[in-house]
């Protein structure tokens, strides 16, 4: 990544304006400290609250990620390497930053990534919602 870039990518992370998308970099836990990272190819299901027994509960990830104090980062990894109907399965969470009932904290980051953008452009939708890095 160019010092150009790298500049920008670091005033959107300290702003935490929108999401940002970060296209051709490997991601891993080792790269981001505090990261939950969550596979575009996911089941759906990973994407709500659910019942135990009469409590509606958030999935195990948000658990993960709230327990975050110092900068959470959410990582949605590969997403155009699913069908571009099926990345809209994470609007909700790069609009509203909420999932089902249960809002992302304050200070989370989010992160998507993406490979060759050109050969495979994202859903419009969802890449409105992104700070394109």
């Amino acid at each position: 990544m160019n010092k150009e870039r790298l500049l920008i990518l670091d005033s959107y992370i300290k702003t935490n304006i929108m999401p940002i998308l970060l296209e051709n970099i490997p991601i891993d836990t080792d790269t981001f400290e505090n990261a939950i990272i969550l596979e575009a190819n996911c089941d759906i299901s990973l994407l709500n609250g659910h019942y135990e027994d009469i409590n509606f509960v958030a999935p195990t990830w948000y658990q993960e990620l709230i327990k975050i104090k110092d900068k959470p980062i959410l990582i949605i990894n590969n997403l155009n390497q699913i069908p571009n109907n099926d990345q809209t399965k994470f609007i909700e969470i790069l609009k509203y930053r909420k999932i089902s009932t249960f809002d992302l904290p304050k200070n989370c980051l989010i992160i998507v990534t993406a490979t060759n953008l050109k050969e495979k452009p994202l859903n419009e939708e969802v890449y409105s919602l992104l700070a394109h890095i």
